[in-house]
């Protein structure tokens, strides 16, 4: 088909941007119902195949560095096919992927051997293609959305997308439990609860599919590719603790290692130790999320004005405290105050601290790293950080694996190491973080007289600048009768 290169002021270029723009916030919705009818679930639905506190450590080993390996290889990627391509079939892979999903369910009912680790490697294959796809559609969207829109175009996405994901997220829980109750009346609990995450992952193939049809529908310009400036990971851990990027990376990966002891527990500790019902499980994994979205514009305006190595080093402070305030849930007789204690307290502390430490992260690239430099850099400490996601697992694997309790309780035991090692990291670690941009001295006020629950979101933008010689937007001849009404 005939395409006509022309300029993005183009009256048609500019209607097939504000159709697709319009479609990827419908596509993000669907999206994140699918997203969260299947990530959400793939912990719970392990221990419901009766997977081991290893098994679960195994789990997260792998979905810490199997992104991380994959995202190296996701630049190569955009240089040799079309974003939109890349993204298209990464998704309809996920959805093929369910098939084998659903079926471990029935195989296990069934009583067939070994679908915990088959389970595993799926989920790896999906972390996989996740981490394949992302940085393509964060090119493509970049292309798209004009800079002097792209704060407010994310801020509307981002709360639509994060407002249907909450509401997949509760519904899924909601359907699990109605499962597990109709199977306690029939007298097949196992039965009956895998027959609810079947349902629930089949409602996220079936989202998935309207995505399909809605990124078909969006238009992708072409994107010309100059010669990258290449340089080596070895090179980069050689020279890493020489400069500032460096040595945060590598606090990243340290943090991410004693971080991961305990993460593969959190589920385990709530489903199976407290009993938890799934929607209660789900209800404190939300309030988290919940936290750190009422405090992103707060810790937005923290980052501007006292810098990214102040937030992160406040944020891996209290992310160190975390795991002593689950600990002291098991102080509390009552098990519904011990529910709500979970639901308020250590989420709202935590929610602070993650989305504190995740955006000090992502913001620290941009300040530290030229944009030329800047994919293959990310892509290096998102490495470094997956890896010590992977050593973390392991050690806290082989801590479940021991069996030592504290108050009874093995769980408590992983959470205090994580804790300890926390501390030890950011308190120690953090000294060898710099600045790389003039900022102000911290006002411990400013924490309270900035805050307003109410303002702005999530800001995304894409790390590819250095791959982009040139975007080129196109014309083809149906367009012409398409766009201009004719």
């Amino acid at each position: 088909m005939k395409r006509d290169v022309v300029g993005v002021g183009h009256p048609i270029i500019k209607r097939k941007i504000d159709a697709s723009l319009n479609l990827s916030v419908k596509e993000g919705a669907f999206a994140a119902v699918s997203t969260n009818l299947s990530l959400s679930y793939f912990a719970p639905f392990a221990l419901a195949l009766n997977a081991t506190a290893v098994q679960m450590g195994a789990l997260y080993a792998l979905i810490s560095l199997l992104p991380g390996l994959a995202q190296m290889k996701a630049a190569d990627l955009i240089g040799r096919f079309p974003r939109k391509k890349i993204v298209f079939n990464a998704v309809l892979l996920k959805i093929f992927l369910l098939i084998p999903i659903l079926s471990i369910a029935f195989l296990h009912w069934r009583g067939v051997p070994y679908m915990i680790e088959v389970f595993i490697l799926l989920v790896g294959v999906h972390y996989v293609l996740t981490a394949i796809a992302h940085p393509a559609w964060f090119s493509w969207m970049g292309s798209l959305v004009p800079e002097n829109r792209r704060g407010k175009y994310f801020a509307r996405r981002n709360r639509i997308v994060g407002f249907f994901g909450v509401v997949a997220m509760i519904g899924g829980a909601l359907i699990l439990d109605g499962f597990k109750k109709y199977g306690t009346l029939h007298g097949d609990v196992i039965g009956f609860t895998l027959l609810g995450f079947g349902a629930v992952f089949a409602l996220s193939g079936i989202s998935r599919f309207w995505c399909l049809g809605l990124l078909n529908k969006e238009y992708e310009p072409r994107l010309k590719i100059r010669k990258k400036d290449r340089f080596s990971f070895m090179h980069f851990l050689k020279n890493a603790k020489k400069t500032p990027f460096g040595r945060f990376s590598l606090f990243g990966g340290a943090l991410a290692f004693v971080v991961g002891i305990s993460t593969p527990y959190w589920a385990v500790y709530m489903l199976r130790d407290m009993g938890m019902s799934y929607i209660w499980y789900m209800s404190i994994t939300v309030a988290t999320i919940f936290f750190q979205l009422i405090f992103f514009p707060l810790l937005g305006k923290f980052s501007d004005r006292f810098g990214n190595i102040k937030l992160m080093s406040m944020s891996s402070s209290i992310i160190a405290v975390v795991p002593f305030l689950w600990i002291a849930s098991a102080l509390i007789m009552n098990d519904l105050w011990a529910k709500i204690y979970l639901l308020t307290l250590p989420s709202m502390i935590g929610g602070f601290a993650w989305a504190g430490y995740n955006l000090a992260l992502n913001n620290y690239v941009y300040d530290a790293v030229g944009s030329r430099r800047r994919g293959f850099s990310l892509s290096y400490m998102n490495l470094l950080i997956g890896f010590g996601g992977f050593v973390g697992a392991g050690v806290g694997a082989l801590l479940a694996w021991a069996d030592i309790g504290l108050m009874g309780n093995s769980m408590l035991f992983i959470f205090a190491v994580s804790g300890v090692g926390r501390l030890i990291v950011a308190f120690y670690g953090s000294k060898y973080l710099s600045e790389v941009r003039n900022v102000k001295k911290f006002a411990p006020q400013f924490l309270i007289r900035e805050f307003d629950p109410l303002q702005g979101a999530i800001r995304e933008v894409h790390h590819l600048e250095h791959l982009v010689k040139k975007v080129e937007h196109y014309v083809e001849v149906g367009d012409k009768k398409r766009f201009s009404g004719k």
